[in-house]
């Protein structure tokens, strides 16, 4: 057993060492950020014109995926908010439903295949909708059921992945 000593040699002190190296970390990045901001500057849109309004309104890019699923002509708006509010409460409740200690991601398939998913889609319907611009999503539009058939069977080849790794971990193959 070490004696109090020898611990206290391998501490370190949070002020001012530590506080001091998290300072310098943050003004190195707020450096970074203002250098990328000189260099790259924002362009803003067109100035919004009452009496010419724009004919396509659409959201910013974190609220497309929602939009998107919420413009195909099968789902009904309130299913489309329901869906969402579930998926919200799924979220905020994940910590208290999976109570295992393993932290990696490949140990815990189940939560992992579904977060692939949930990405998976939201990142299709995203991309989709900045690509049909004002066009409501149809199974009838040939287009539209590929899109939707192609990112499903992508969903579900990553969960197959996420399993078969997690098979192979369990096995002991990989560590």
């Amino acid at each position: 057993m070490p004696n109090h000593s020898e611990q206290e040699k391998d501490e370190v002190s949070f002020f001012p060492n530590v506080l001091l190296s998290e300072m310098a970390l943050a003004i190195a990045v707020i450096g970074l950020l203002a250098v990328f901001v000189s260099l790259f500057p924002l362009r803003l849109g067109e100035k919004f014109n009452p009496a010419n309004p724009p004919t396509v309104l659409e959201p910013e890019w974190y609220f497309m995926g929602v939009y998107q699923f919420l413009k195909t002509q099968s789902v009904q708006p309130i299913h489309g908010v329901m869906l969402m509010v579930v998926f919200g409460v799924f979220m905020v409740l994940v910590p208290f439903i999976d109570r295992s200690p393993e932290r990696r991601p490949l140990r815990r398939p189940i939560f992992t295949a579904l977060a692939f998913f949930a990405i998976v889609e939201f990142l299709a319907l995203t991309i989709y909708g900045y690509l049909s611009p004002g066009q409501s999503g149809s199974f009838s539009n040939r287009n539209f059921t590929i899109t939707f058939v192609t990112v499903n069977l992508l969903a579900l080849v990553l969960i197959v992945v996420v399993f078969a790794v997690n098979r192979r971990i369990v096995r002991g193959a990989w560590k």
